[in-house]
């Protein structure tokens, strides 16, 4: 098996750096010497990929990025098949627009993780900032399809207008989680902040824990066993060591049906073993 094609920082970065050409599929092909003199934005300037990066390995289906910094932005970002691996942190819109393939974070990432993804997985082992999976400015929906795997604690409006897929936060979120949902699942097993589902159209927010604070527009609609979280739930845990501990939540929650005030029939399950 060939060593991946790694990519070392060699000098601390002044400005934001812009990743999008260093995917797998746009890799592929490609000489060690091409992709050494690959432009890429930063700033105002285009240094090649040689000036910042000590290029080696040859596999090009598995890049990974070592000493990377919070200044590199759109990690993955169209990407259809491979793996990226990140050693340090990761900036904004890692996986902007993906389809298939891996993203693998060993760190934390910035805002805008998974926005737009039509496919594919995102696992950040660490915490994310603002927007998980959510729609950019202009943009209709978020996510559309994929994963996105959080291990530590997502900023706020995580996945703000998302249209499908899954999302799961192992820590806690922030306000607005699942604001706007048009479809799709989240899962945040910590805290939630205020406004959880407001103005959701459809789709369903499962909650480790019960909230401080309840949206109004949401009916109660009893205390149910949703057999859908036991299969949820132990797909997941199948699937990903870091969620292994799911496999022993549900199906026993509370279920509300909103959000009303717009006519939504989206959904948020608090698991009865929360309280």
């Amino acid at each position: 098996m060939s060593a991946p094609l790694t990519f070392t920082l060699r000098k601390a970065l002044r400005a934001a750096v812009d990743l999008s050409p260093l995917t797998p599929d746009r890799l592929a092909d490609l000489a060690l010497t091409a992709i050494r003199d690959i432009p890429l934005a930063a700033g105002k300037a285009s240094p090649r990929v040689e000036e910042l990066f000590l290029v080696t390995g040859k596999d090009s289906a598995h890049l990974l990025f070592r000493r990377a910094s919070d200044r590199f932005y759109s990690i993955g970002a169209g990407m259809t098949g491979g793996l990226i691996e990140v050693q340090g942190q990761a900036g904004d819109y890692l996986g902007l627009g993906m389809r298939g393939g891996k993203i693998l974070v060993r760190g934390h990432a910035g805002a805008f993780a998974g926005a737009g993804m039509r496919g594919g997985l995102i696992e950040v082992r660490g915490n994310s900032g603002d927007l998980v999976g959510a729609a950019r400015a202009g943009d209709r929906y978020g996510m559309n399809d994929g994963i996105i795997l959080v291990t530590g604690n997502a900023g706020a409006r995580v996945g703000d207008r998302m249209r499908r897929g899954t999302i799961v936060i192992k820590g806690s979120a922030g306000d607005y989680c699942g604001a706007r949902m048009a479809a799709g699942t989240i899962v945040v097993l910590g805290e939630v902040g205020r406004f959880t589902g407001l103005g959701m159209r459809r789709g369903t927010i499962v909650l480790g824990r019960r909230p401080k604070e309840r949206h109004a527009c949401f009916n109660r609609c009893g205390t149910l066993k949703m057999q859908f979280l036991r299969i949820l739930f132990r797909h997941l845990a199948r699937s990903h060591r870091a969620l292994a501990d799911l496999a022993q939540r549900g199906p026993l929650c509370d279920r509300y049906s909103g959000d009303m005030a717009i006519g939504g029939d989206g959904e948020i399950m608090i698991l009865r073993n929360s309280y």
